[in-house]
């Protein structure tokens, strides 16, 4: 049966990041490997950065934006075709926004139980997180944890202090068992895997891909995940690169633009080259990429589309 790995994590935390390094790992074990990626919207920013990344080595496929309803109906679509074409391992990256039981409600579905079988669930959690989450975000968070066989935290790596690290780690995981008991959850989450990019070695990702998945029983809060979060996208964005930082910087610091969670899109230089933006409060970063879409995509909690368009001399939005 193919196995079929779920990667989440809140928005931003770095799953698109996670996935390029552990989809190579699992091509170095002669798996032969398909990427079903969905975004928080209309348009999957995510699959053209994986794109970028993993070339042919893997097949991606994306699941754009619609409601609950239509989204799922997409999924099961691709996982259909996935199986047809004898791929043996599967991963799904979906949005930060996710209810980890749809999948496993899912794959008990005909003709996937056929097919399928459930592989590990990989949350990712970023560091430091716990000191600006909002409650719903906060929840949306702790229900994928409670479902992850393993739970990693991500960006860390500029913390060269080995203390430094473990009492960030140590904060966190203190922070989420103190959450999942908030909301009933039986399970308590024993350690995080701290991830440093480009560092894992073959062994731990075995140890990773054998991680396995959790039933996570908690509280329930389906209104978490319909409606708490929306996504605006502004086209045709003109901005100095210059001062793209503070720009964001500030938008990220206005209490009138709304809570902005994450901010993502592509610029081009000076040259016409495209850049690749990708920024939470906490980290900004702007990345050489071949191909790009005149467009950024901010995501949050009670966004005001016209104090944001103010940032951008000149935009459209949808």
């Amino acid at each position: 049966m193919t196995k079929v790995d779920l990667i989440t994590g809140f928005l931003g935390s770095g799953k698109t990041t996670f996935i390029k390094e552990y989809a190579r790992y699992l091509v170095r074990q002669d798996k032969k490997v398909a990427i079903i990626a969905s975004d928080y919207g209309a348009i999957n920013v995510d699959r053209m950065i994986l794109a970028e990344e993993l070339g042919d080595s893997c097949h991606l496929e994306m699941v754009i934006g619609g409601d609950a309803d239509c989204a799922r109906r997409r999924l099961k679509t691709k996982l259909i075709a996935m199986a047809m074409n004898g791929y043996s391992h599967v991963i799904i990256e979906p949005s930060g926004i996710y209810d980890v039981d749809e999948l496993y409600d899912m794959l008990y579905e005909e003709p996937l139980e056929r097919w399928y079988e459930m592989g590990s669930v990989i949350t990712i959690v970023e560091a430091g997180i716990c000191d600006s989450i909002s409650e719903a975000a906060k929840y949306v968070l702790l229900s994928q944890v409670a479902k992850a066989g393993t739970v990693i935290v991500s960006k860390l790596d500029d913390s060269s202090n080995i203390e430094e690290t473990k009492k960030k780690s140590e904060e966190l995981l203190g922070f989420i068992n103190e959450g999942l008991e908030e909301y009933k959850c039986s399970r308590k989450v024993s350690k995080l895997f701290v991830w440093k990019k480009g560092k894992i070695s073959d062994e731990e990702f075995k140890v990773i891909s054998r991680g396995g998945y959790n039933s996570g029983e908690m509280l329930r809060k389906p209104e978490s995940f319909d409606g708490s979060f929306e996504s605006l996208f502004f086209f045709h964005v003109k901005t100095e690169l210059e001062t793209l930082n503070q720009t964001i910087n500030s938008l990220f610091n206005d209490k009138a633009a709304g809570n902005i969670i994450r901010l993502k899109g592509f610029i081009k230089n000076a040259s016409g080259e495209w850049l690749e933006v990708n920024a939470t409060r906490d980290n900004i970063l702007i990345t050489p990429i071949s191909e790009g879409q005149d467009l950024f995509i901010v995501i949050g909690e009670n966004l005001s589309k016209e104090i944001i368009s103010r940032y951008w001399e000149d935009s459209f939005t949808i």
